[in-house]
């Protein structure tokens, strides 16, 4: 069961880490806001997630929760 465990975790781990970095982000970073630059999103992009944004989110959000659960599991049973 541990090394179930284990495995589980290791596989949401990596597919945690991969939802958040296929995100897109909505600001150019610390080096837009620390000379002054005041950063407009070409088009009039408001920042609100779309699309395949706004299911990398929810996924994200599910992977969290298993992420954790698997955790506490893992704690427990060690």
């Amino acid at each position: 069961m541990i090394a179930g465990l284990m495995v589980g975790e290791f596989v949401l781990g990596v597919a945690l880490i991969a939802s958040i970095i296929l995100q897109t982000g909505y600001t150019p970073g610390m080096s837009g806001g620390a000379f002054g630059g005041g950063f407009q999103q070409p088009g009039g992009y408001t920042g609100k997630k779309q699309g395949v944004d706004e299911l990398l989110g929810r996924v994200t959000i599910v992977l969290v929760v298993a992420f954790s659960v698997v955790t506490l599991l893992l704690a427990k049973y060690w």
